[in-house]
């Protein structure tokens, strides 16, 4: 004859089950505890790159400027005149109407896949000493855009766009097909 069975509740069950909910628990508190250490680790290294334009009677400058806390890797830069992208500063300034004169003066700088701008720092692209260039400042800001895809430490990626308040986070940068900008 075959013994029967207690009627009521099995103890040892009864243990498993509690150790199966203390250990799921456990596991949950762990994922969420990760979660938010990558948050706060992501913010530490976060850059932020905004455009800055300065104009005055003799001249203009255009920088681009990483106000984040962390350094921000440039995937690609593209400038743009009237909505077409431009092969480089040079050809840029000359579609915008610039002529070198006796007493005018442009810097040129590059920006492009691969540099790094470090919090806090900033990049002028182009330096214009021409009274009469930087008299139509106003009238040339309308037509020049700026791009830049840059990611984080952590990978995170982000499009800046001169004339949009922020920059937009993207998935990445291969879109962008690293584009730079050259003197």
């Amino acid at each position: 004859m075959a013994q029967s069975q207690p009627k009521g509740v099995r103890t040892d069950l009864m243990i498993a089950l509690f150790a199966l909910l203390i250990s799921t628990l456990t596991a949950s508190a762990a994922i969420y505890q990760g979660r938010v250490i990558s948050n706060q680790l992501s913010v530490t290294v976060w850059p932020y790159l905004s455009y800055k334009t300065t104009a005055s009677n003799t001249g203009i400058q255009l920088d681009v400027e990483n106000v984040g806390v962390g350094p921000a890797i440039v995937r690609s830069a593209t400038l743009f005149i009237d909505g077409k992208p431009q092969p480089s500063l040079t050809s840029a300034l000359r579609q915008l109407g610039y002529v070198s004169k006796h007493g005018s003066s442009a810097g040129l700088s590059s920006l492009g896949a691969g540099e790094v701008i470090r919090a806090g720092e900033a990049v002028t692209l182009a330096r214009v000493q021409s009274a009469a260039f930087a008299a139509r400042a106003a009238e040339l800001q309308t037509r020049v855009r700026l791009e830049t895809c840059y990611c984080s430490l952590l990978d995170q990626c982000w499009l800046a766009k001169s004339g949009a308040d922020s920059p937009v986070g993207v998935r990445n940068c291969d879109a962008y097909a690293n584009a730079s900008i050259s003197p």
